[in-house]
């Protein structure tokens, strides 16, 4: 299917040239001519497929508040970026790749900042819409997570001041398969989008014995209200397994124009318990408050 793609990506630039020519030489004819033309050609430019058509960006900081728990002076913010672009796209078919970087930080040491670690989250995958609203999918994504020397004296002071340090139950590594539905409800009331994640097992690339994976992730977005170029929106995301999360936000959305997500974002967070999640669908995630602001652009 790959192999499918990449060949028809490049066949569109050799369409796109056929077309150019095709255009100048039907100057002067009929309007009715042209556009069986332009008609013909957009089913072929559809059919051969087209390379890089869109791409977003993403980028987020959330800093928790009290009240604290076992992790929060280990994990007192975080901060990712992320970039998702559509490689290729044949027909209602496309290959989208993923990837987020994510940093989390501990309390300050001294007057420093300082960041206890870092994740890279990339994934593979092939989208076949059904309709604007519909969407399933299935490829592959990798989590890795990566710890400082920040971490290591942060530990060594709450060791030193005898505390106990708290123990991350999830795997800092993930190689999972995975299958997803996406709906979106645009008539009903507060139209309604949910997302559905299955990731059946984690694996290693040299064979070794890998954690456990959740295996369902269940994401939802509503939208309370919306007013001229703003929004509320409510959205949640859960995942069930060993160690799971239910994570709860709350943001207020300034849209820009010819774009449905809000390009700036305000949002307060929460995710009840005392742990902390490593995700194969979100990165890390610290249970407790949390405050942030994201922005999010579409091309």
């Amino acid at each position: 299917m790959m192999l499918s793609l990449i060949k028809s990506a490049l066949w569109s630039f050799a369409s796109l040239s056929s077309l150019l020519f095709g255009a100048c030489c039907l100057v002067g004819q009929t309007t009715v001519v042209k556009a069986q033309a332009r008609e013909r050609a957009a089913e072929e430019i559809q059919g051969r497929g087209v390379v890089l058509p869109d791409a977003s960006f993403e980028a987020m900081f959330r800093k928790y508040t009290p009240p604290t728990n076992d992790f929060s002076r280990l994990y007192s913010w975080d901060a990712d970026m992320a970039l998702n672009v559509t490689v290729v796209r044949v027909g209602s078919g496309t290959m989208n790749f993923r990837s987020t970087f994510q940093t989390v930080g501990t309390e300050n040491i001294g007057s420093q900042v300082s960041v206890g670690g870092t994740g890279y989250l990339l994934g593979l995958g092939y989208v076949q819409t059904l309709s604007t609203n519909f969407t399933l999918s299935a490829g592959i994504t990798h989590l890795s997570s990566h710890l400082t020397r920040d971490l290591d004296e942060k530990l060594e002071e709450l060791r030193s001041a005898g505390v106990t340090v708290p123990v991350v139950a999830d795997p800092s590594e993930y190689n999972v398969i995975y299958v997803a539905v996406y709906r979106k409800l645009s008539t009903w009331r507060f139209t309604p989008e949910f997302e559905i994640v299955v990731d059946p097992v984690n694996f290693r690339f040299d064979g070794s014995p890998a954690g456990d994976v959740r295996p369902v992730y269940l994401g939802t977005g509503w939208t309370v209200w919306r007013g001229n170029q703003k929004s509320i929106v409510v959205r949640t995301q859960h995942e069930i397994g060993e160690n799971p999360f239910n994570y709860f936000s709350l943001a207020f959305a300034l849209h820009g124009r010819g774009q449905a997500e809000g390009r700036f974002q305000m949002f307060i967070g929460a995710s009840p318990g005392n742990d902390l999640h490593v995700s194969p669908n979100i990165g890390a995630l610290r249970d407790g408050i949390a405050l942030g602001i994201r922005i999010a652009f579409r091309a």
